[in-house]
C-alpha cells in the first residue's frame, strides 16, 4: 500500500494540482479577461480562441494526461516494474504542460480590453519552468531509480525433456508512449506562438502511427528460433533461426540506455535493442558475434527454453 501511495503522490498529485490550481485561476477571472483569449504571439498578439474553448481545451488534456499517467505508473507497479524516477518526472512535467501553457495565457490577457492589447507570451517560458520543477519533485517522491542488474553469469533452463515440445511467449508494452506521441503535440499546438492545430493535428497522426507502431513489443520461442514483432499490427518483424542463437540468457536494461527506446543498432558493440520500456529483456548473443536484445516480460523462461532447444539441436547433429 505504501509503494501505491507514493506511486499516485507522484504521478497524480503534482499535475494535478497544477490543473486544479489552474482551472480556479480561470474560474475567477473570467471577468477580468478578454473574449476571445489571444493565444499566440509573434512579436505581438497574432492569433485568438474563445475563452470557454480554449480552456476548456487546456483542462481537458491535462486531466487525460494526469489520468494516463497515474494508470500507467500503477499499472506498472502492479506488475511488479516500477515506473523509473526519469520516467514518472518527465512523465509529470509533460502533464503540467497544458497547466502551464493556459496559466501563461490567462496572465497574458488578464485585464487586457481585447486580444489584440494582450500582454507578451513569454510568461509561457516562466510556466513552463514551474512544469519541470513540479516532474523535479514527482521524480523525488516517485522513489529511486530501478536498480539495473548485470547480464546472467548462468545459463537458463527449462528442463525440456528429449522428445518435448515446447512454445514461449513474452510481451511487453509502453503505455507512456501511447499519451506522450499523442498527447505532446496537441500540447505544442496550444503554446502561445506554437504551431498552428492543423499542422499539431498531423503530427499527433504521425505520433499515432508510430506508436501504434512501436509501443509494445512481442517475442516468441519454438523449434524454429525467436521470432521478434513490433507493434499492433506485428511489424516490423524479426525472425532468428536456431542456428544463429549461441546462448540466451536474461537481464536487466536501463529506460535509456543501449540507445533508448524502440528499435536501436550500436555499430560498435554489434547490439539491436528492440525496446518497448527498461527492466526485464532477452538476450541472445549470437554465432557471428552479435547480440540481440528484447525487453519483454518472463525472459528467464525464454532463455531457458532457448537453451535448451539449442542443446537438443546439438546433440541431432553430433
Amino acid at each position: 500500500m505504501t509503494k501505491l501511495i507514493r506511486v499516485l503522490l507522484a504521478t497524480a498529485v503534482p499535475p494535478g494540482a497544477a490543473l486544479a490550481v489552474t482551472g480556479v485561476l480561470a474560474d475567477a477571472w473570467a471577468d477580468r479577461l478578454p473574449d476571445p483569449l489571444a493565444t499566440h504571439w509573434n512579436g505581438g498578439p497574432n492569433g485568438s480562441t474563445p475563452f470557454t474553448v480554449f480552456v476548456t481545451a487546456c483542462l481537458a488534456l491535462g486531466a487525460v494526461a494526469v489520468v494516463l499517467l497515474a494508470t500507467s505508473g500503477v499499472t506498472a507497479l502492479r506488475r511488479g516494474r516500477p515506473l523509473p524516477r526519469l520516467t514518472v518526472g518527465v512523465g509529470a512535467a509533460f502533464a503540467a504542460l497544458p497547466s502551464a501553457v493556459l496559466l501563461s495565457v490567462l496572465v497574458s490577457n488578464l485585464d487586457a480590453p481585447d486580444w489584440l492589447a494582450a500582454g507578451t507570451g513569454a510568461t509561457v517560458v516562466f510556466f513552463m519552468l514551474g512544469a519541470a520543477v513540479l516532474g523535479a519533485v514527482a521524480a523525488v517522491v516517485g522513489g529511486p531509480p530501478s536498480p539495473v542488474r548485470e547480464e546472467s553469469a548462468h545459463r537458463p533452463s527449462v528442463g525440456l525433456e528429449p522428445g518435448q515440445r515446447a512454445f514461449w511467449s513474452g510481451r511487453a508494452a509502453n503505455p507512456a508512449m501511447l499519451w506522450a506521441l499523442l498527447l505532446v503535440p496537441v500540447a505544442i499546438g496550444l503554446l502561445p506562438a506554437g504551431l498552428p492545430w492543423p499542422t499539431a493535428a498531423w503530427i499527433a497522426f504521425v505520433g499515432a502511427a508510430v506508436t501504434a507502431l512501436t509501443y509494445r513489443l512481442k517475442a516468441t520461442v519454438d523449434a524454429k528460433g525467436v521470432t521478434i514483432r513490433f507493434g499492433l499490427l506485428g511489424f516490423p518483424w524479426r525472425h532468428l533461426k536456431l542456428a544463429s542463437i549461441r546462448e540466451a540468457t536474461a537481464r536487466d536494461l536501463a529506460t535509456f540506455g543501449d540507445g533508448g527506446l524502440g528499435l536501436r543498432f550500436n555499430p560498435v558493440t554489434g547490439t539491436t535493442a528492440y525496446k518497448v520500456r527498461g527492466g526485464p529483456a532477452l538476450a541472445l548473443s549470437l554465432e557471428n558475434g552479435r547480440s540481440v536484445l528484447v525487453s519483454v516480460d518472463d525472459p528467464e523462461t525464454g532463455a531457458g527454453l532457448v537453451n535448451d532447444l539449442i542443446a537438443r539441436r546439438i546433440t541431432r547433429i553430433g
